[in-house]
């Protein structure tokens, strides 16, 4: 497991890439840490920066604590708790 940068102040949640992003990225999960006060768009960017990996994207799913991001009002912009557990994996279809 890969760790971000650790702060006191800090929130800190859980990363996990599922399916073949697991193989973009190189890891099962890894824990950041982020300022008190971060938003979930924080994640994302940093996913972005980090592995190229695009949120919004229609073909990731972006899950905070069991929930698609764009299940919760502030979207985005919706608070981190430490603890927060994100899953990002590409969209499952059946037939």
């Amino acid at each position: 497991m890969k760790t971000a940068q650790k702060n006191t102040s800090a929130i800190t949640v859980t990363v996990k890439y599922l399916s073949v992003l697991r193989d973009k990225t190189g890891i099962r999960q890894e824990e950041v840490s982020f300022p008190e006060k971060s938003v979930l768009g924080e994640v994302a960017e940093l996913v972005h920066g980090r592995y190229g990996i695009k949120v919004p994207d229609p073909l990731v799913m972006f899950v905070l604590n069991g929930r698609g991001w764009n299940q919760y009002p502030e979207r985005l912009a919706t608070p981190l708790k430490n603890g927060d557990i994100i899953l990002i994996f590409p969209p499952v279809s059946g037939g």
